[in-house]
């Protein structure tokens, strides 16, 4: 990220984020009790941010100050952030990760994950300009009607070749012909190209950019690698094909395979397909560093499944105390990451000390079978036998590259080794005295970016959050006894805790049917939009008032306040109504079953006469999800449409019966009516289409508030990308990084056919994505609702 310069007079402004430095934005689908988001450092390596540290992050240009910083995230927050906290975060938690463009930032060493298993000796082969060339050109293969048909011709085509025995005849002659095994060695090799290929593909499908294609020794052997760290700021299910892509693909290699054989009768591609299952099927297993692995972590939500070993273990130990990183976890994450370390631990452990027992035996071996291979390359040579130099020159690498890669976990587990000597030695020391450590503010985790599919994530140390150190289990002796009375009865204290049962889905019917003894308890997605609900339904002290805008025609202005309004009045409880400010005859009415012909003109009119609710609800339509709606005047006879003092009369008007107005708003944002809008605004929200002068003109609107007294409202604001596909020139994904350092929240709302004929339209009739996008909008719009600060 480009350093910028200070504002000449101004108070001394912090740092801006180094170049290279790149913001992720939040890891979707987490399985942490609070969110987590991510910053890729120029160095590669993946960082986990509190929410509090990335918008402090965000906010830094080198050109504002403490105080622009501390307002700034403030306003996104929703609660007082002191120009002192921002210095402090700044200085102690930002600065040491690198990632600020402060001078002798390197100077020292960076924290990094270290974990044990990883790629070494690492080289790129295809640098990031072809891999996403190349993952542009292969992704149409993810379209779902030719996923289905892939893999429904793959198991036709299975069970139709392998029980003839096509793949040992195949496997026969490979082995009987030095040319057809090179050629055999080089298809293998190929195919698993291939596989990072489809890495590379998915993710570029699912938005993402990717990074180098390299291979590496893992472990004892060779391997390639992709790098998609991109795909961490990916939903889950577009992190999920990124994880699967590679085995898809070695199902597109198979089928390809096994359709070749049928038309040639040649039996050797048979063979090679069936090497191809084994691979895929290897991927799977969750228990080093290969898909199956990537795979868990997402769908649990946790990317660092290495990094919580050791802190599960030590939180098992007797009368050990729960371990931060394991605390922090959701209890159902916690219980699978237990389970999983549980049987990884056992299988690495017996593993890597079988391998360092058999290390010398395996070292003479390897010696034997290099010089044994090397004389017969020199022989082929000799004879002219170019087929039999290329196979026996792949052969010594094969047979080296395991020895490397022991050696190199020999010296890592070594160096550890006496790193943890010596550490324990210190500890024991005589000399050594506990000293008081500050309470961190905020956490902040160094998670390595290992370049596999996708990239490794090991956290280093977490830190409490300020006044939550651990207590060893033991109260406080300054801590007061509580003394008994009738406030202990609460349910809380007294009720034995319950399960809530599930909603819907197969979890509902087993709970029916089973008469609620099986309570699986409510699915992750359940769980989710329970946790949006709960988040929408916010408390509103008094009236709020939040504004739609958009200076873009056709951004679906309208269409968001309309389903943001039914969002609202399907959770909430209260009085949710939504009033037409559009001066030119807004459409909003027409959008809902019209009850009533009145209009916020006869509205006003007839202000004089109205005392209670029931007075105003004949001036409404309400819709099937209490929504009300007030319509605006479409009356084509109107000479002049109503300005500033009109529309804050009806705003006043409808503060006194109403929780939370919802106002549609012209395009015009000089207009007098939306300058009344705005003076009366608590929230805004800001529309725009999926395209470049669409966001041009959001970000402007943005700029416009900003120097005209509004910078509550702007940092404030929700931004909304409305009718958002895949695909297409415009980068989305740069249009949203903008808009999160710009604004509290950032949504994008997926494209759907209900939404596009203008006419009638219910949640119900949404796409389940749609639903869950205004989900998403309504409860980031109910944030807001806990800053009670003046309006402007």
């Amino acid at each position: 990220m480009a350093d910028s310069h200070p504002i000449p007079g101004s108070p001394r402004p912090l740092p801006a984020l180094a170049r290279g430095t790149r913001l992720l934005g939040a890891y979707e689908g987490s399985g942490f009790r609070d969110g987590r988001f991510l910053v890729v450092r120029a160095d590669g390596q993946v960082l986990h941010l509190s929410r509090l540290l990335y918008l402090v992050a965000a906010s830094l240009d080198g050109r504002r100050a403490a105080d622009d910083v501390a307002d700034r995230v403030s306003a996104q927050l929703r609660r007082r952030l002191p120009p002192e906290g921002v210095d402090y975060l700044v200085s102690t938690k930002l600065a040491p990760l690198g990632i600020l463009a402060t001078p002798g930032a390197t100077a020292g060493r960076l924290p990094r994950a270290d974990p044990l298993l990883v790629l070494r000796l690492r080289r790129v082969l295809l640098p990031p300009r072809v891999v996403g060339a190349l993952g542009d050109a292969f992704s149409p293969l993810f379209l779902r009607p030719l996923v289905v048909a892939v893999l429904v011709a793959l198991v036709a085509l299975d069970v139709l070749t392998f029980p003839t025995g096509a793949a040992t005849e195949g496997a026969l002659l490979v082995v009987s012909d030095p040319s057809l095994l090179l050629v055999f060695v080089l298809a293998t090799i190929a195919s698993t190209l291939v596989h990072e290929i489809g890495h590379a593909a998915a993710c570029r499908f699912g938005g993402g950019r990717p990074g180098a294609l390299g291979m590496g020794v893992y472990i004892v052997f060779p391997a390639f690698y992709t790098d998609v760290t991109d795909a961490y700021r990916l939903d889950r299910r577009s992190r999920l094909r990124t994880d699967l892509g590679g085995i898809y693909f070695n199902a597109v290699t198979a089928l390809g395979l096994l359709l070749a054989y049928h038309a040639t009768g040649f039996a050797p591609l048979v063979t090679l397909a069936f090497l191809v299952h084994l691979e895929a099927i290897q991927q799977l297993l969750p228990v080093i560093r290969l898909d199956g692995y990537y795979v868990l972590g997402d769908l649990v939500g946790v990317p660092d499944l290495f990094g919580r070993v050791r802190p599960v273990l030590r939180s098992l130990l007797p009368g050990a105390e729960l371990d931060p990183r394991v605390a922090e976890l959701r209890p159902r994450t916690r219980r699978l990451v237990t389970a999983w370390v549980l049987v990884v631990v056992p299988l690495l452990a017996a593993g890597v000390v079988l391998l360092l027992l058999r290390l010398p035996q395996l070292t003479r071996q390897v010696a034997e079978a290099t010089a044994s291979y090397g004389s017969a390359t020199v022989s082929a040579a000799q004879q002219g036998d170019l087929v039999g130099v290329a196979l026996n020159a792949i052969s010594v690498v094969l047979v080296a590259v395991p020895l490397l890669g022991v050696t190199a976990l020999s010296v890592v587990l070594v160096r550890r080794l006496v790193a943890l000597l010596r550490h324990r030695r210190r500890r024991l020391s005589p000399d050594s005295r506990p000293r008081l450590q500050e309470a961190p503010m905020d956490a902040a985790t160094p998670v390595p970016s290992q370049p596999q599919t996708p990239p490794a994530v090991v956290p280093g140390p977490s830190l409490l959050p300020a006044g939550e150190a651990p207590q060893n289990g033991r109260r406080s002796p300054l801590a007061p006894v509580p003394s008994a009375s009738a406030a202990a009865f609460t349910d809380d204290t007294m009720l034995r805790p319950r399960s809530r049962p599930p909603a819907r889905g197969w979890r509902r019917g087993v709970y029916h049917v089973t008469g609620g003894t099986v309570n699986l308890g409510p699915s992750r997605a359940e769980q989710e939009e329970l946790a949006l609900a709960a988040r929408i339904q916010a408390t509103i002290h008094g009236c709020r008032r939040v504004a739609v805008l958009s200076r873009k025609g056709g951004a679906g202005k309208t269409t968001t306040s309309l389903m943001l309004g039914h969002t609202f009045a399907s959770y909430r409880g209260d009085r949710v109504v939504a009033l037409d400010a559009n001066p030119d005859a807004g459409s909003l009415a027409h959008r809902v079953r019209r009850e009533t012909t009145e209009t916020v003109t006869s509205l006003l009119g007839d202000r004089g006469l109205i005392d209670r609710y029931s007075d105003i609800r004949s001036y409404t339509s309400q819709a099937g999800t209490r929504l009300e709606v007030i319509a605006s005047d479409d009356d084509p006879r109107i000479t002049q449409a109503l300005g500033e003092t009109e529309y804050t009369a009806a705003i006043d008007l409808l503060d006194r019966h109403y929780n939370l107005i919802l106002v549609d708003t012209g395009t015009g944002i000089l207009d007098s009516a939306i300058q009344g809008v705005l003076r009366e605004a608590d929230q805004i929200v800001v529309v725009m289409p999926p395209a470049l002068d669409g966001a041009r003109a959001a970000a402007s609107t943005l700029d416009w508030l900003d120097e005209h007294g509004y910078g509550r409202l702007a940092a404030g604001a929700v931004a909304v990308i409305n009718q958002a596909r895949g695909g297409g020139l415009v980068e989305l994904d740069r249009i949203e990084e903008h808009f999160v350092q710009r604004c509290a929240a950032v949504v994008r709302v997926p494209w759907d056919p209900a939404l596009a004929a203008g006419a009638r339209t219910g949640l119900d009739e949404l796409r389940a994505p749609t639903r869950q996008a205004y989900l998403s909008l309504a409860a980031a719009v109910a944030d807001g609702f806990l800053d009670d600060g003046a309006r402007t």
